[in-house]
């Protein structure tokens, strides 16, 4: 148990404890850096914009964009 803790003197001077804490943190770095670097597919929608009126003022309808021919012989 002494050889766990903190308190051991021998693991203390042989810089066991940082070798043991660098290593897991390198671990940790290169599979966060391979994560980071991963291609990932953007499925960024198009946020609709918000056109504000002026008080009195009426607003223009917008034209919404045609999804089929069906949508366009009804216009």
């Amino acid at each position: 148990m002494q050889h766990t803790l903190p308190s051991c003197q021998t693991a203390l001077t042989q810089g066991r404890y940082r070798w043991r804490q660098y290593t897991v943190l390198k671990e940790l770095a290169d599979i966060l850096e391979r994560e980071r670097r991963k291609t990932r597919p953007t499925n960024k929608k198009a946020v609709p914009t918000i056109k504000f009126v002026k008080e009195g003022q009426t607003a223009k309808k917008a034209r919404t964009a045609a999804t089929s021919i069906r949508d366009e012989s009804e216009r």
